[in-house]
């Protein structure tokens, strides 16, 4: 049985290999300074990037992995030529790609070399290092070394005189790069055996033909350098050359003359024999005697190709007339502002003018929110101008929710939208669920259908679901509370509440809290009385003798001795009077439960403090009038002195300047004693003062 089934594996990779592609299993990659995970993946990248080139049958890991296992061998360990040449064998394949990924560091490592199984020779191998990060060298290094392996298989079977004959062909074909980057400069470059010209820097770019081709390059010192190759449709490879030094056989029999290339437009690629010269106007100063094909090449122009002679130290003038490969497109739609596309690429928004649009097919894609997408095929063709005026179709219609009662909120498919009377013009298309809200009714939804430039109107009545309740009590302006929400202050009227049994719940400031239940039911009215019990506290009056009239806040509440219950808390002043006595006043402030007593004891006005304190102030206001009177004479008699004074400086008459001095001199001195006096008497004021407030204290 197991033989059976190698039998049929071997048979399957047998029709494989009658196919034209060269087939080849690729060992996994060893790694080294890395995990092994890690090579497997390289492995994995590089067979991807290998296939993509059409140049082989690879044969699938799992399948190599059947074969191998149905004959007793494995993979992992297999490094020499024998074992791998072994292999191939079983594998029935013509080629073994095997190899090393190394890492130090940041520099990483790729050596790939391809064995023939039939000899055992090495046909072709690479090495190749990238210092960078892992995503350059994946992207990058691996992806090169593919092709370059890729390009070999051709090399392998093609000798170079039918590469040439291909490249100098007319006829147009696909084509893929080849840039050298060489260890020296100039160069001369042949191209499948024929001289192209010299190239003045070290870098030699190529856009030639699929297919396979031989480049030499020569330079004075160095030995000639031969690269086999064939070149990949639309994909670019690189090659270091390091060429080495020595005498070389093709520089002295070479001949030259000059190519001036110019176009109309300007600004055009020339490739000479697929060599990259540069953009036009453009002077090959040392092309190589002999026919050439010539290349020039703009985007949005077709290619202009022609074989070109050129002779020894002669002068080859081409101009080339680009014809144009491009039309022009102007895009408007009706609404403005769509995004649109061009063979799915975003090219920017309606509306939209392009003067240079490649000539082909394309399919134009025009899309705008609440709109349906547009979609249509046509064709650029050359010199063409084309306008395409598009009227886009709604994906919206308009919705509209009405009813009773108004600013009901409005929900959507669960979104708050806003309240009613709500109108949406801009609605999307499509069935929506529409619940409508209101405190103290019953919530209500409908489905609602939106059509394509519609109008959709939704009424809606919500029932309800409350009564009224009317709050009536004492004090006013106390706070009023239904099911600990508040909803005013005392009285209440008419008050809109949800039906059920509801918790009022009455607050004031010097008041005991009050909580009372009523049952409103939907549609009826109900009447609530919501009195507060005030704080109070209890004053007792006694006074010796009794018989004291006894007023608080200026109510009397009757003679002495008196005991005032239930009043509110707050501030009070107490007045006691008879006829007999002294008036007694005071203030205080009553407390919530406080009992609050006074004994007072009633006084004559003779022997009294009060009559003391009269006889203390009288005796203040003397001395105090003393004081003043003396301060005001001494301020008098100094105004006076300085006049004098003034009047002694500024007189002539020497009799009279001995009078003012004099007069000046005596009012000084006599003002001095006088505010002496003064200040004395501010002394028993100041005294008098202090003893009345101290009497005053103990009056009270």
């Amino acid at each position: 049985m197991l033989l059976l089934r190698s039998i049929g594996l071997l048979l399957f990779i047998s029709v494989l290999n009658a196919q034209n592609a060269p087939s080849v299993a690729i060992l996994e990659f060893e790694g080294i300074g890395m995990e092994q995970a890690d090579a497997r993946n390289v492995t994995n990248r590089f067979s991807y990037e290998l296939s993509r080139s059409n140049r082989f049958t690879i044969t699938e890991r799992q399948m190599m992995d059947e074969i191998l296992k149905e004959q007793g061998m494995q993979l992992s360990g297999c490094t020499s030529s024998e074992c791998v040449v072994e292999i191939g064998q079983l594998l029935a394949v013509r080629y073994i790609i095997a190899g090393t990924v190394s890492k130090t560091f940041d520099l990483y490592s790729l050596h790939v070399r391809m064995i023939d199984v039939g000899s055992g020779k090495v046909v072709s191998q690479f090495i190749e290092d990238f210092e960078g990060s892992a995503k350059d060298f994946v992207t990058n290094t691996i992806r090169n070394v593919a092709l370059k392996l890729a390009a070999e298989a051709g090399a392998l079977s093609n000798t170079a005189d039918e590469a040439g004959q291909a490249a100098r062909s007319m006829t147009v074909s696909r084509t893929g790069t080849v840039i050298f980057t060489i260890n020296t400069s100039p160069v001369n470059v042949f191209i499948d055996g024929s001289f192209s010209g010299e190239n003045p820097n070290s870098t030699v770019s190529l856009s030639l033909p699929m297919g396979d081709h031989s480049v030499k390059f020569s330079a004075r010192g160095f030995r000639d350098h031969v690269q086999n190759i064939t070149v990949l449709p639309d994909e670019t490879i690189t090659y270091a050359v390091d060429m080495e030094q020595g005498s070389s056989g093709a520089v002295a029999s070479i001949t030259t003359g000059i190519v001036v290339v110019r176009s109309e437009p300007e600004g055009a690629k020339v490739y000479l024999d697929g060599r990259d010269i540069g953009v036009t106007p453009v002077q090959i100063p040392k092309a190589g005697a002999g026919q050439h094909v010539l290349t020039v090449s703009k985007q949005y122009y077709h290619d202009h190709r022609e074989s070109i002679t050129v002779e020894a130290d002669a002068i080859v003038q081409v101009l080339a007339k680009l014809e144009p490969a491009f039309g022009s497109l102007n895009i408007t739609s009706t609404p403005s502002d769509a995004v649109i596309k061009l063979n799915d690429q975003i090219m920017g928004k309606t509306p939209l003018n392009l003067n240079q649009l490649g000539s082909g097919d394309y399919t134009l894609s025009l899309s705008k929110d609440l709109y349906h997408p547009h979609e249509e095929k046509f064709i650029i063709t050359d010199g063409s101008q084309n306008v395409k005026d598009i009227k886009l179709n709604p994906a919206f219609g308009r919705l509209r929710v009405t009813g009773y009662p108004e600013n009901a909120v409005v929900y959507i498919n669960g979104q708050l939208r806003g309240k009613a009377p709500l109108d949406l013009q801009d609605m999307p298309s499509g069935t929506y669920n529409v619940r409508v809200e209101a405190p103290l009714y019953a919530t209500e939804e409908a489905t609602a259908t939106v059509e394509d430039g519609m109008t959709e109107s939704l009424g809606y009545q919500l029932q309800p679901r409350f009564g009224t309740l009317s709050i009536t009590g004492r004090p006013e302006g106390a706070q009023v509370y239904l099911n600990n929400a508040l909803v005013g202050t005392l009285p209440i009227k008419d008050h809109r509440i949800e039906a059920g049994l509801i918790e009022i719940k009455g607050s004031a400031k010097d008041y005991h809290d009050k909580t009372l239940f009523q049952q409103v039911n939907t549609g009826e009215s109900q009447r609530v009385e919501l009195t507060l019990e005030p704080h109070t506290g209890t004053v007792v009056v006694l006074t010796t003798p009794p018989g004291a009239k006894v007023a608080l806040n200026s109510q009397l509440y009757g003679d002495s001795p008196q005991i005032i219950k239930d009043l509110m808390v707050g501030n009070y002043q107490l007045e006691v009077t008879h006829p007999d006595f002294l008036n007694i006043s005071d203030n205080f402030t009553l407390s919530l439960n406080q009992r609050k007593e006074f004994d007072l004891k009633l006084m004559t006005y003779a022997g009294s403090i009060q009559q003391e304190v009269d006889a203390l102030t009288f005796k203040r206001n003397i001395s105090g009038l003393t004081g003043s009177v003396l301060a005001a004479a001494a301020i008098g008699l100094k105004l006076k002195s300085v006049s004098d004074y003034d009047a002694y400086q500024s007189t002539r008459n020497a009799d009279e300047a001995v009078r003012l001095y004099d007069s000046a001199n005596s009012s000084n001195k006599l003002s001095a004693i006088l505010a002496l006096g003064a200040g004395a008497a501010a002394v028993p004021t100041l005294k008098f003062q202090f003893d009345i407030q101290t009497l005053g204290r103990k009056l009270k």
